[in-house]
């Protein structure tokens, strides 16, 4: 059995099924058997792709790169998917191994390049180590924290013969917990005076919400989220809901002011910018989940829903705490509908997609978009990195299987990876996209407003982008919406792409210290 041959099998055993790339000569022959590939039209995007559809259903997928170069165009999408953990297995074709000696066009070293982003990386040298090696990227990728992994695949190998082995596919065990840790972490709870908790991505990621919902109603303190989450962590309609922690230690310390114990449970910290403050110094911190990158504190391994449904029934009530009703913002949204402000839009565009996915880009208004659709169990994605470019990419493979995609992103964001759109278009996917546009990089001249104030009014920080006429070049519905946006409706109809622009309040927003 030839190379290609083999690879097409092992792909069809080891049920992953999704593949999407952007192919060129080197990996046109190891391409000759696979059956479903959805094509971009740069690397880059193909990476996003794979990255949103594992995000969303928890499964392994493949993306395949043109070798050096297209690997090279993508480092930023892989590193997204490393701090996603998205379990990606990214391959790429290789120059013909008999000529390597001479550094032919397109080779490089590919191992190397992946190397700081990746779980597992190896080079094919036969046939025979294909169903091998692809059975242990799956199993490394998805083995928590789940994370990237990469496989070469030289052009010569793929015309080789060798024979198929086929290989036994399972999925890693997730229902690990510890009695006696979770006895140990509940004792320590409840010998605490004034406990809060944070919740992370993986309440997502294993549906924990029911199971978080009543753990924290059993306490009664304080819950926020996880500061930068890439995905839903808790309820937010619970009345113990504090909000989502910003990734600045002073400012988390001050949340954390009156509580000598502070519980993550599937989650971890981030931080950014620098602030002197060391965090939590003085509290006792406890880390509970499958991802143990931890930065401080204790740690215990273990599934967060396996946890927390034990754990209910061993911890005391600590306190009473309910989250105070928001008098100011009906009034808030009613005066920001004649500048078009952001809340304004935002509240009227949940009113219609409630139930979809949200993939957020929105960067400025990353913060607003989270509060006002909230959390719940595959309700929102974005990128851990802050990277632009990863929403629409992402919004196609989340769409594959998720019918109710709408995509929140601004108006720069837009055009890191606008070519997503002929992707749309081709495989006819629902992905909504809703354009938030305020003329520029407002992240960018708010940090400048807090700390570089002369750098505020830069020339290079304004747009002025036609987005109407580049979403219509792509043969893509596009309408502008009006100050009463109606046009949302006209939004969420049909199976296939759309756009929505929505021309906002321009006036800067304090994001930073």
């Amino acid at each position: 059995m030839k190379g290609y041959e083999i690879l097409s099998n092992s792909l069809k055993d080891s049920r992953i099924n999704f593949v999407s790339g952007n192919p060129g000569t080197t990996e046109i022959p190891m391409l000759r058997s696979v059956d479903k590939y959805y094509l971009s039209l740069h690397d880059s995007i193909a990476l996003g792709m794979a990255d949103g559809y594992s995000l969303y259903n928890s499964e392994a997928s493949m993306v395949n790169l043109h070798t050096m170069p297209g690997l090279g165009n993508s480092m930023a999408f892989l590193f997204t998917a490393k701090m996603n953990r998205s379990p990606v297995i990214v391959t790429a074709g290789q120059q013909d191994t008999r000529h390597l000696v001479y550094d032919p066009l397109l080779s490089g070293d590919t191992m190397s390049l992946v190397s700081d982003f990746v779980k597992y990386k190896y080079e094919i040298k036969n046939p025979e180590d294909i169903p091998v090696a692809l059975k242990r990227a799956r199993e490394i990728a998805l083995t928590p924290p789940m994370g990237p992994v990469f496989l070469s695949f030289p052009m010569d190998i793929m015309d080789y013969n060798g024979d198929y082995y086929k290989q036994q596919y399972q999925d890693p065990n997730y229902s690990i917990s510890d009695e006696d840790a979770i006895k140990s972490i509940c004792e320590k709870i409840n010998r605490a005076k004034n406990p809060a908790i944070v919740f992370g991505y993986e309440i997502d990621l294993y549906n924990a919400f029911k199971e978080a919902g009543e753990f924290a109603k059993k306490l009664g303190v304080k819950v926020y989220s996880e500061p930068l989450a890439s995905r839903s962590t808790y309820s937010t309609d619970n009345d113990n809901y504090a909000g989502d922690l910003l990734p600045a230690s002073t400012l988390m310390n001050l949340n954390f002011i009156e509580n000598d114990l502070i519980i993550f449970i599937g989650g971890d910290i981030i931080f950014y910018p620098y602030l002197p403050s060391k965090p939590f110094a003085g509290k006792d911190v406890i880390f509970v989940g499958t991802d143990l990158s931890h930065k401080a504190g204790e740690s215990y391994f273990m599934n967060p829903k396996l946890f927390l449904e034990k754990a209910k029934g061993l911890v005391n009530k600590k306190g009473n705490y309910h989250k105070s009703p928001d008098l100011t913002f009906p009034n808030k949204i009613a005066r920001e509908k004649f500048t078009m402000g952001i809340n304004y839009v935002l509240y009227r565009a949940r009113k219609i997609f409630s139930d979809y996915t949200i993939v957020d880009e929105s960067i400025s208004a990353t913060e607003n978009v989270r509060s006002i659709f909230g959390y719940g169990n595959k309700k929102y994605f974005t990128a851990k990195t802050g990277q632009l470019g990863w929403a629409l990419p992402a919004s196609i493979g989340i769409s594959v299987k998720s019918k109710k995609t709408l995509v929140i992103i601004g108006d720069g964001s837009f055009m890191y990876t606008v070519q997503s759109l002929w992707t749309m278009k081709k495989y006819n996917l629902p992905v909504k996209i809703l354009v938030l546009n305020n003329g520029g990089y407002n992240i960018l001249k708010s940090f400048a407003d807090s700390y570089y104030p002369e750098m505020q009014y830069k020339d290079y920080l304004t747009l002025n982008l036609d987005i109407e006429s580049i979403s219509r070049g792509f043969h893509i519905d596009t309408m502008m919406a009006s100050k009463d946006m109606n046009e949302l409706e006209w939004l969420k109809e049909g199976d296939g792409p759309k756009v929505l622009i929505v021309n906002t309040d321009k006036n800067l927003e304090k994001m930073f210290l």
